[in-house]
């Protein structure tokens, strides 16, 4: 299914990564392959320089930006691509996060000779809009904390992040909507794009296993992962159970974990959930994170999805990338015309 390149509602990804990894990486299980649940906090070991957090990396039109605060950008650009902290991407991420607060400081700077002023009403609106996207207020301020982000920086954030978006708009980041025949276009250039895949919504309770974990300790969590699915059977709620007993963050949604094609979760746990019908239960699922019982809500077979129900997917993403093609320009039009001085001699943030 055809993926959007930026957030319609939020702040743009590609400038403001703390926003966008609180958005992106929310309180759902972990669903991939990694199956790391609770593993999206940032990366410790993002590459420094040599020279000390305070030194100077590079002055922007006489404004410097200091090691430490590449390191900071470095360690959320690890957090939003998964937090894996591979050393040998720590140079290309260190140089993206030097390019990133450069384009940062400059977008600054333009907020401030243009005079954009953000309203404190608008502030506290996105704030509450991002809230809603966790099933509580302290599932909202836990996630800040995994981050080691407070309140008041987040608030922060998000003020900066509007006045880039009302920067944006003023410099052409509104393009008009795209017409019907620059959709149909699109669509048929992307066929593969619309095709989906078989799916099923399912939820989880999992009773997790540690790594150290001895034989009788297994054991013990999965004769209590069995009864578990003992009294589901007996007709509890599976929604309560889950909430009680599962150690996956999904018991904050009752074990809902969506909808998922195959290939996004680890091949045990897939391959009970696709054999079940919907409304059943599985039988107790080993996989390497633990003990599940699995309840399967929906199942969609594999289609092509039709032009008139893609038309609105479509339309959003030439708009965001009409935006984005719009805030590239003028970002490299901010850098044409500054001064940007590199005074990093490692090598690595230029």
């Amino acid at each position: 299914m055809l993926q959007r390149s930026i957030r319609t509602s939020g702040t743009v990804a590609v400038i403001v990564f703390l926003i966008a990894a609180v958005a992106a990486f929310g309180p759902a299980c972990s669903k991939d392959k990694s199956g790391a649940e609770g593993q999206s906090g940032g990366a410790s070991n993002v590459a420094t320089g040599a020279a000390g957090k305070g030194a100077v990396v590079v002055k922007v039109n006489g404004k410097a930006i200091t090691e430490s605060e590449v390191a900071t950008e470095a360690e959320r650009l690890a957090s939003a691509m998964g937090g894996q902290g591979d050393p040998q991407q720590m140079p290309a991420i260190r140089r993206q996060a030097v390019e990133v607060t450069i384009n940062r400081m400059l977008l600054e700077q333009a907020i401030a000779s243009e005079n954009v002023k953000v309203p404190k009403e608008q502030v506290v609106a996105r704030m509450e809009e991002m809230k809603k996207s966790f099933p509580s207020e302290q599932a909202f301020n836990e996630r800040l904390a995994a981050m080691g982000v407070s309140l008041q920086e987040f608030d922060r954030e998000i003020e900066v992040g509007l006045g880039f978006e009302a920067l944006f708009a003023k410099h052409g980041g509104n393009p008009p909507p795209p017409s019907e025949a620059e959709m149909r276009s699109f669509y048929d250039s992307n066929v593969q794009s619309f095709k989906q895949p078989e799916r099923v919504t399912a939820s989880h309770i999992l009773v997790a296993v540690g790594q150290g974990d001895t034989d009788a300790q297994k054991a013990e969590k999965r004769a209590k992962a069995a009864k578990i699915r003992s009294e589901l059977v007996g007709g509890a709620d599976f929604a309560q159970e889950a909430t009680q007993y599962s150690d996956c963050p999904s018991k904050q949604q009752g074990g809902n974990l969506g909808t998922f094609s195959r290939d996004k979760m680890v091949p045990e746990f897939a391959n009970a959930a696709f054999a079940l019908k919907v409304g059943d239960l599985s039988d107790v699922v080993e996989t390497q994170f633990g003990y599940h019982i699995i309840k399967v809500t929906a199942h969609e077979q594999s289609r092509d999805i039709p032009f008139e129900e893609s038309k609105a997917d479509i339309a959003a993403y030439l708009v965001d990338q009409g935006k984005q093609a719009a805030i590239n320009s003028y970002i490299q039009t901010l850098r044409n015309g500054a001064k940007i001085e590199y005074a990093d001699t490692t090598g690595m943030g230029q």
